[in-house]
């Protein structure tokens, strides 16, 4: 009777044990759908509301002309604003050849003026900007330092051609067969002054036995 009630309590425990690895089973199946379902609807949704290739293309070219006709209407607007500003200021003369000399002297003195005027304004425009330009230099210089990034130098482009003409027509210096005149050092002759001492001792000598033979020739005479 004990063993029989410990076999059926194995057979209930083994049981429940198999149910629950089919529930575990179950329940990771259903995992793996669930996260399959969720990958699914996240690509309809953005292939629906998404952009495709084509798409982009479209909204690119879209982009581009927009850009396109911008730029057109600020470039027709400043035409009609510099025309309107030159017709305003440049106003139309009257006819001149029925004026009368002081008429003319009037007038040429009255453009005068006005260029005068409208040089002055232009140079001083022209420092405006100058100055504006500095500033703008200086900030970046900081902007820069602040970062810690510096502005690469533009480098000139030398053909390879080029270099090939010079390399032929300099020859190098660690060459044997080329000499630099300026690094050779510069001798002196040590023994030129020497020589000349020796020529003029010489020239002593003899005139001192010259000397001491007319000498001892008048001494004989006497």
């Amino acid at each position: 009777m004990l063993l029989f009630g410990v076999k059926c309590n194995y057979e209930i425990a083994w049981r429940d044990r198999a149910l629950t690895e089919d529930e575990k089973r179950a329940r990771k199946k259903a995992d793996r759908e669930r996260k399959r379902q969720e990958a699914r609807d996240a690509a309809e949704k953005k292939k629906r509301f998404g952009l495709t290739p084509e798409k982009k293309r479209k909204l690119r070219l879209l982009i581009m002309k927009m850009a396109t006709d911008n730029l057109k209407g600020e470039q027709q607007r400043r035409l009609e604003a510099r025309k309107n500003y030159i017709e305003q200021r440049l106003k139309p003369l009257d006819d001149v050849s029925s004026m009368s000399e002081s008429q003319l002297k009037a007038l040429c003195q009255e453009l005068h003026n006005q260029l005068k005027t409208t040089e002055e304004s232009r140079y001083d425009f022209e420092v405006k900007i100058r100055k504006q330009d500095y500033d703008i230099n200086e900030l970046n210089i900081k902007i820069n330092d602040i970062k810690g990034k510096f502005v690469k130098p533009s480098l000139k482009k030398v053909s390879k051609t080029e270099q090939k003409l010079n390399k032929i027509k300099k020859p190098k210096e660690d060459e044997p067969n080329f000499i630099n005149m300026a690094n050779l050092k510069q001798t002196t002759n040590k023994f030129a002054l020497k020589e000349e001492q020796k020529e003029e001792e010489k020239i002593n000598f003899r005139d001192q036995i010259q000397l001491k033979s007319a000498k001892e020739h008048r001494e004989e005479e006497a």
